[in-house]
């Protein structure tokens, strides 16, 4: 999630960007709806859609754009231009699905002749409040109709939620689905088909609404990518609390310094390379902040002991007060040079959502009742973190999830450890209670889940026993990883910052034209790769990813499919993707493996599942 709408570097110190397509206009004639190259009657005009009928729903404008079209960016206060090489058919419509519900949706459809038969939505960014549409210029220039939508209102702080519930309700998961089936009516309308598959794209919040689709409407889309994915919402909000609170003790200009330390200790033994600036593996590191421990007076390039104790703190994540509990992941070695708190937004969004009090004060949170609080309050509706993945899986569903390592927003280890919720939950034989909020998935007819919580595992102590038996265990883990493959895939990105960005190779995950974009194939974009395995049954292994300074490709890497990771092969050209090689880190799946797997059986135990994964 952006703490802030995320807007393209170029767009914050510029009024316009333009992308530089050329754009033909075609004749009155092309712009009236026909099936994908059949040459099947149109369905109707773009203009006529505006007497569309919708289901808790009206279309509200409707507009064939000819021309080079400029709109509003992300923030709502920059400027863009979109170009496309063919008219599309822009639709904006208002959602109403409760009585207190107004989510604003736009529709941008491409004239028949360049329309690829698809429907794409895409995903939002923080607590959103505006339509994204820099999100929707790549996927429309490549042949989609493409939908987004505000998720039910017009502001970027959290204050619209205060006394709304139903519009929590849109926020959470609903406008989403919504925005898919008016999308779905209004592209069947104006081709006179129906789109052959569906797919959704999100970053950040809209990894977030990427596994909520997933989760409750598994019917809704065909495939989903899900990126750096802001799932477990209730507990990053409690880590955003306590990173602030840890920050306020850092001095940020030494931030820099500790990721070169960082970077001189573990970079290069990794599998990658000491001059690339990042760590390869950073779970692999072991740096410690007390080896900058200054030993006299402060210095800009050592730690006092409260600042050791800080970066400590980022490192561990959250815990909670009473029993020492971890509540979250912390950062991975080689992201300090880019944290930052946000104590401001918690504020905002605790006072609004959880307390309903103008007047609280993040310093004041309560590492133990408040999380108790927060989580009663807003989990069931609001986390998206259900690892029963089962109904999407059986209506064929393909997902991609992936995250940068180097993110700087929200922990890289949370997406880890909700890939390994999902192996254990939907690959193998674990059994939890439905987490949604009234008992039943939707889609689902009885919301039953597999009988009993017993597992092949259950009982078993990490790392005891015969070898034979780590050994069978080993081969059954990778069984329940192997099945869980077949329909989800996880790709964690090094060097890659909050959804791009960062010195690693990050342009197959170009969502925004704040990404650089490479080419659009199965071997180079995520979507692509998306697309090929829906179609073709083709599924991704690895992406070829290119890293960018002023516009030249300077660093291209494979990013491989978890558990694998890319290692430098030892001689080549290590800017060539065939000096890299895939392979799977054992251990360390095995070893993240069992920290699900240790922490889901304690909240059966329990019966508190508000903190899974964790």
């Amino acid at each position: 999630m952006h703490p802030t709408p995320r807007v393209p570097t170029a767009l914050a110190l510029a009024l316009t960007v333009a992308v530089t397509l050329h754009f033909t206009p075609a004749p009155a004639a092309v712009l009236q709806a026909r099936g994908p190259g059949d040459g099947t009657p149109a369905g109707t005009t773009c203009e006529s859609l505006v007497d569309l009928s919708l289901l808790d729903g009206t279309v509200t404008t409707a507009t064939t754009i000819t021309a080079p079209y400029q709109t509003t960016a992300s923030s709502g206060t920059a400027l863009i231009t979109v170009s496309a090489p063919f008219p599309f058919c822009r639709i904006t419509a208002t959602l109403t699905p409760s009585s207190d519900s107004s989510i604003g949706m736009e529709l941008w459809m491409p004239a028949a002749p360049n329309w690829n038969g698809k429907f794409l939505g895409v995903g939002n960014g923080a607590l959103t409040g505006a339509i994204w549409h820099t999100s929707m210029v790549r996927p429309l220039q490549q042949g989609y109709a493409v939908a987004n939508s505000d998720l039910g209102h017009t502001t970027t702080t959290a204050n619209w939620a205060l006394g709304h519930p139903e519009k929590v309700i849109d926020y959470a998961y609903r406008g989403d689905h919504v925005t898919a089936v008016a999308s779905k009516a209004i592209v069947q309308a104006f081709y006179g088909l129906a789109a052959k598959r569906s797919y959704f794209h999100g970053c950040s919040n809209g990894g977030h609404q990427a596994l909520m689709e997933a989760q409750r409407y598994p019917d809704d889309y065909d495939a989903i990518i899900a990126g750096a994915p802001w799932n477990q919402w209730v507990r990053q909000n409690v880590e955003f609390i306590s990173r602030a609170l840890a920050l306020e003790q850092l001095n940020p200009a030494k931030r820099a310094t500790i990721t070169a330390a960082v970077i001189a200790q573990c970079g290069g033994r990794d599998g990658g390379l000491l001059e690339d600036g990042y760590l390869n593996a950073p779970q692999q590191c072991r740096f410690k902040p007390e080896s900058l421990l200054c030993s006299g007076a402060d210095q800009p390039t050592c730690l006092t002991a409260t600042e050791v104790a800080a970066v400590a703190a980022v490192y561990d994540g959250p815990r909670r007060a009473d029993t020492g509990q971890s509540l979250f992941p912390g950062f991975e070695r080689g992201s300090e040079f880019g944290w930052v708190g946000f104590g401001a937004f918690s504020n905002n969004l605790f006072q609004n959502m959880v307390v309903d009090d103008p007047t609280w004060d993040f310093h004041t949170f309560d590492f133990a009742g408040d999380v108790d609080l927060f989580d009663n309050r807003l989990s069931r509706t609001i986390n998206s973190t259900d690892p029963d993945l089962s109904a999407f899986r059986s209506r064929g569903g393909k997902l991609l999830m992936w995250h940068g390592w180097t993110d700087t927003t929200l922990e890289p280890r949370s997406t880890v450890n909700y890939y390994n919720s999902v192996v254990a939950v939907t690959g193998g034989d674990v059994s939890l209670p439905n987490l949604h909020d009234d008992g039943v998935r939707d889609g689902d007819d009885d919301g039953e889940g597999k009988d009993g919580v017993e597992t092949r595992d259950a009982g078993k102590q990490p790392g005891r026993g015969r070898e034979s038996d780590r050994e069978r265990l080993f081969r059954q883990r990778y069984r329940d990883l192997a099945e869980t493959q077949e329909f989800f895939r996880l790709f964690m990105a090094p060097g890659v910052n909050h959804c791009g960005g960062g010195l690693g190779p990050n342009s197959s995950f170009a969502y925004t034209l704040a990404n650089p974009a490479g080419p659009f194939d199965a071997e180079h974009d995520i979507l692509a790769a998306l697309d090929r395995w829906v179609e073709e049954d083709d599924a991704p292994d690895r992406l070829i990813a290119t890293h960018f300074t002023a516009g030249v490709a300077d660093k291209t890497r494979p990013v491989c499919a978890y558990p694998k990771i890319a290692r430098y092969r030892g001689t080549g050209d290590p800017n060539l993707p065939e000096s890299w090689v895939c392979r799977s880190d054992r251990d360390r799946f095995d070893s993240d493996y069992r920290v699900v797997l240790r922490n889901i059986f304690r909240a059966i135990r329990s019966g508190n599942f508000f903190g899974l994964p964790n």
